[in-house]
């Protein structure tokens, strides 16, 4: 493993080994002092440019997902549930504190006023009278990181829509992907299943804002718009173009009724311009 991979698995293990009541001064705050390089590595890779997204290698793409890991730990202290099999409520943060570690490595918060399932992850939803309304915003449950123009982690929202735009029991309760870890929901990423080694050698999922146009999973192998027909490989769920959209760029359903385990959104990547 990678020494840098090594240090953000170090810091989760860290995390879920810790049982004090205050986890920013007693953990992250020394783990910050003791990896400063982390801040000059994620400020370098936010400066490249590319065209439209830059190029990274896989090795980065593992380093983030170490950090994702990390992050996704920190979240579950603002969610509520079992869904990841434990009663644990996660490290003891506050919102405040959670800010301050992401500033420290570079991440910015992203305050969108509009409901995006680009920036937003949702969490909770309130239906309309309206069955046609539109999703709006409530509030956020915790917020979006940005690096650069990439994503880093999405805001977690409560929504308030018409039925005919989302389905309560769906958007609340579908699976999520690209997901380690959530309390609320259940949740699959491409390292369910893997040994304690080989799991962190998988790749952070990259989103891209450039300008006036959203690139949601620009590594993915399958452009959604890209063919009349898809090529849909023996095995694959059994998914319409408008569901896999749906799928990817909310990383769950909102709508769709199918089934919604064990699917495989991994290798499809959209541009859509706004």
């Amino acid at each position: 493993m990678h020494i840098a991979q090594a240090c953000y698995r170090g810091l989760h293990d860290a995390l879920l080994a810790y049982d004090g009541g205050s986890v920013y001064p007693d953990v992250l705050a020394p783990w910050l002092a003791a990896n400063a390089g982390e801040r000059r590595w994620l400020c370098a890779l936010a400066s490249r440019r590319g065209a439209p997204v830059p190029a990274v290698e896989v090795e980065d793409l593992w380093r983030l997902y170490a950090l994702d890991r990390v992050n996704q730990i920190l979240l579950l202290r603002f969610q509520r549930g079992e869904a990841d099999g434990s009663g644990w409520p996660g490290p003891p943060i506050t919102q405040e504190e959670y800010v301050a570690f992401a500033g420290a490595l570079g991440l910015s918060v992203a305050r969108e006023p509009s409901f995006s399932p680009f920036h937003h992850e949702i969490v909770e939803v309130e239906l309309d009278d309206d069955p046609w309304q539109p999703v709006s915003l409530l509030g956020p449950l915790w917020p979006c990181l940005t690096l650069g123009d990439m994503l880093f982690s999405r805001a977690g929202v409560r929504v308030r829509g018409g039925v005919e735009i989302l389905r309560k029991d769906v958007a609340e309760s579908s699976t999520l992907y690209w997901a380690y870890r959530r309390k609320n929901r259940p949740h699959q990423d491409l390292s369910h299943g893997w040994g304690s080694n080989s799991q962190w050698r998988t790749a952070f999922r990259r989103d891209y804002r450039v300008g006036h146009a959203f690139h949601y999973n620009v590594d993915g192998r399958r452009d959604l718009l890209g063919a009349p027909e898809l090529p849909i490989e023996d095995g694959e769920d059994d998914l319409t173009r408008e569901e896999r959209i749906e799928l990817l760029t909310h990383r769950c359903f909102v709508s769709t009724t199918k089934p919604h385990h064990d699917l495989w959104p991994y290798d499809d990547r959209i541009r859509i311009d706004t």
